[in-house]
């Protein structure tokens, strides 16, 4: 028997930086008292943590590669309700916020796509219970009943495919339970946030189990909008998942896993964070070309731009509304210690948003202050409704888990559908007035309806062999066929692309393409060698990719003629964008060298990873603040470089967990890139464009940790008092592709605290958390509505600048109580 399966099982999520930070993270795992035998009781030890990333149960100290786990222990310990809350127990992993849930960007290592497109794939790939969610937006929802979450960092194209080429989100749910049991729990905070969770498992028969949980979250938000005296930026979200497993026989087993999920939330906007005085008390923008000035009090109306303002002013809420629902099925057979598997899912998705274009108040049209000539009354707002539909079949055969030579292959097919209405005009989502462009930007009115199917087929493997009792060599191969077509309606001109499907013409005549297939190859090799049953280094490379993707956005909307002299003069300049579509292909070469390590008989465990990923045409997406237009880039080269760590110990009555990251994501080559609002040439603008070549990616801190201890100390009378703190830190980021000098957040760190008591099937509470009142953005750039020239007065144009920013939800101190029951 080789020495991996006498090894002592070991907790760890994941091979990750090195002693430098150790930094804590709820994300490492639970660390569980496991005394290694009845006479040695009273020496706890670190649990086993068993992980799915190879689609085939294995101890997490046997994976060679960078796998950061949270038990459910821990999501727990740490309040990890949402998605959202992971980011902020797992160096090496951000949440980029926008104005709605479906262009959210999840950044693994710095590296995420973020784009407003439904035919462009995401970095990183979210799965629940085996399934692969097609859009990430689908992920941004309650963690109900969840067990396990494991962050696969580094690309995963192998074995999950497509939307992998930064790493994968896999979250695992609990399973049924074979003796009645049922459990709930509540929060309640002062900043008006209600939690109540509840489930129950048993079994029906001899032959079927089931579980059924439940959640509600309300969150009131924490921003206060003036005009309208309500408040927003939160979210109600109501969540249901079932499991329901038949074992007719021994050695079949067929499970069904229905969810639903319905959101409403007040999600997302921003609120201003500086805004320059200018002569008069007015505050200048641009709209149709001209430029024009309003009072500042009035586009104000009370608020202090600042760090600490937490107020709005728009006459239009922001929307993001969303109802999920669909089911997987799993049918299971086991051949004699061979494993085969049906997975198959479906999923509806639908999001409906809405924002404020202008975000103010004011009113641009009859009986406003200055009146635009042709504008109604009110302001400008925008929004649409996202659909998706999603079909997914899995053939899985997994080999026994004994042996020199273990494997896993399959076959994979999905098809999504997706559909996109938006609007860019009045208050009323319609054409504002006689106007063709939207106060008090230079945007144009905008309508369209975007279509997009995308069908995946993938031949998959991997295996380990042991080469000796010591080392092992561990391939994955993956042959994958994407068919991706698109077609794009512009209401506004009556213009069409992709109709007939796949039509190589453009409106114009202009040569473009609306369908595209491509096949690629992605793979893994590595290496890995127990020195000892405590000790297994590894090194490995994988090669992964992502497909083309098209640029859906209302610049497909823009019928300007492109001036003469440039590059297809006399083509709207939507044709032309369509001409040069799709963005090409990303592939990404990484590296990886670590250790998995335990000390003092199993009770300290240290994992370390170093990893150095090359990516190539890499796509990301940026804001021109001039155009106010979302454009998909292709960036030349990427390159994202550091070292991760995770350690937990358990030292009976005190447990810790920590984790750590350095990771420097940096742009190596970007020339050719838009300029951002007011650059000038001494700040690197020439001739509309700068190099951005060796500047860091945004959103992506070079250092980050965290850090979670708890105490237990026994009552005599059978209570045990607890205490749990925790602290996260990360450096300086820029939010702003451009690298906008406006976007840069400092470095920060938040301290939550808890105290409470439990005693056999009851546990209580008090948490304080952000303890030291520590104000932070998860998104901060220049407001596009008011800048001219912010660097530099021209030709009487004045100096103005104005920033914009969404403030965390744990930004501002607050306390809470919480209670969980089980039986």
């Amino acid at each position: 028997m080789k020495a991996t399966n006498t090894r002592n099982a070991l907790w760890l999520g994941g091979a990750s930086l090195a002693a430098l930070t150790l930094a804590a993270s709820a994300g490492a795992a639970a660390a569980q008292i496991a005394p290694a035998s009845a006479a040695e009781a009273s020496a706890p030890t670190v649990s086993e943590i068993v992980v799915t990333v190879g689609k085939r149960p294995e101890n997490v100290q046997d994976v060679s590669q960078s796998v950061f786990v949270a038990t459910a222990a821990m999501l727990d310990r740490a309040q990890v309700h949402s998605f959202d809350d992971i980011a902020s127990i797992t160096p090496n992993l951000t949440i980029t916020k926008t104005t709605q849930p479906f262009n959210n960007s999840i950044n693994i290592r710095g590296v995420g796509t973020y784009a407003f497109s439904i035919a462009t794939e995401a970095s990183t790939a979210v799965v629940v219970d085996d399934i692969p969610q097609a859009y990430q937006a689908q992920a941004f929802t309650a963690l109900t009943d969840a067990s396990q979450v494991e962050v696969l960092r580094g690309p995963q194209n192998s074995l999950f495919g497509r939307s992998a080429s930064a790493g994968v989100i896999s979250i695992t749910t609990q399973a049924p339970t074979s003796t009645l049991t049922g459990g709930a729990r509540g929060m309640v905070t002062n900043d008006h946030e209600r939690l109540l969770n509840a489930f129950i498992s048993g079994p029906i028969g001899d032959e079927v189990q089931f579980r059924l949980a439940a959640g509600a979250n309300d969150y009131r938000g924490n921003l206060y909008n003036v005009f309208n005296r309500t408040w927003v930026d939160g979210r109600d979200d109501v969540n249901l998942r079932g499991k329901l497993v038949w074992t007719p026989v021994v050695d079949w087993s067929v499970s069904l896993l229905p969810y639903w999920s319905n959101t409403h939330a007040s999600c997302c906007t921003t609120t201003p964070f500086f805004l320059t005085s200018a002569p008069g008390g007015l505050t200048y923008g641009k709209f149709g070309g001209l430029k024009f000035a309003a009072p500042q009090a009035l586009i104000l109306n009370g608020m202090i731009p600042s760090s600490s303002n937490r107020q709005i002013s728009q006459d239009v809420n922001p929307v993001g509304n969303s109802v999920d629902v669909g089911s997987g099925l799993k049918i299971e057979h086991d051949m004699g210690g061979f494993s085969l598997l049906s997975i198959t899912s479906y999923d509806q998705y639908r999001l409906h948003d809405v924002q404020d274009t202008d975000l103010t108040s004011y009113n641009w049209g009859p009986g406003g202050p200055n009146p635009v000539p042709g504008a109604i009354a009110g302001g400008s707002a925008n929004g649409g409704v996202f659909k998706i539909e999603t079909v997914t079949q899995e053939f899985r055969l997994v080999s026994p888990s004994a042996g020199r030579f273990r494997y896993v292959a399959g076959f994979f097919f999905s098809n999504s559908k997706g559909e996109a209405s938006f609007v860019r005009g009045s208050n009323t989502l319609t054409q504002d007035g006689t106007l063709l462009t939207v106060p008090p930007t230079t945007s144009a009115y905008a309508a369209y309806l975007s279509r997009s199917s995308d069908s995946n087929y993938a031949l998959f493997g991997q295996s380990t062999f042991d080469v000796t009792q010591q080392l092992s060599l561990v391939t994955g191969l993956r042959l994958n066929r994407d068919d991706l077509r698109y077609s794009f309606h512009d209401y506004q001109n009556n213009v069409t692309y992709g109709s007939p499907e796949c039509s190589t013409a453009s409106p114009s005549g202009l040569k473009i393409s609306t369908c595209n297939t491509y096949d690629s190859v992605s793979g893994r090799v590595a290496l890995q060698y127990h020195v000892s049953d405590t000790l297994m280094v590894f090194g490995g490379y994988d090669r992964g990719n992502k497909g083309p993707a098209y640029d859906l956005t209302s610049t497909l909307t823009t019928r300007t003629l492109i001036a003469a002299g440039a590059p297809l003069a006399g083509f709207p300049t939507a044709d032309a964008i369509a001409s040069v579509q799709p963005v090409a292909p990303e592939t990404v070469d990484a590296y990886s060298l670590g250790f998995k390590s335990s000390f003092f008989d199993h009770r300290l465990v240290w994992n370390v990873t170093a990893f150095d990923e090359i990516y190539h045409n890499f796509q990301a997406q940026s804001r021109d603040d001039t155009t106010q237009q979302n454009e998909l880039n292709s960036i030349g080269q990427v390159t994202t470089r550091g070292v991760e760590t995770e350690i937990i110990a358990n030292f009976g009555d005190l447990t810790v967990d920590a984790a750590g990251a350095y990771d420097e994501a940096k742009i190596n080559s970007f020339k050719g890139a838009s300029c951002f609002s007011g650059q000038t040439a001494a700040l690197g603008c020439v001739g509309g464009q700068q190099d951005l070549s060796n500047t860091l990616l945004f959103n992506a801190p070079l250092w980050s940790g965290s850090v979670t201890g708890q105490y237990d100390h026994p009552f005599s009378n059978g209570l045990t008092g607890q205490l749990v703190a925790s602290y996260r830190w990360q450096t300086k980021v820029h939010f702003s592709l451009l690298n906008d000098p406006d976007s840069y957040q400092n470095s920060y760190g938040i301290m939550n605290i808890g105290v409470g008591l439990k005693k056999d099937s009851w546990r209580f509470q008090i948490f304080c958390n952000n303890v030291f009142n520590q104000s932070y953005a998860t998104n901060l750039g220049r407001d596009g509505n008011w800048n001219i020239n912010p660097y530099g007065a021209t030709a009487g144009a004045p100096i103005s600048d104005a920033m914009k920013w969404t403030p965390g939800r744990d930004s501002q101190r607050y306390f809470g109580i919480r209670l969980n029951y089980n039986y």
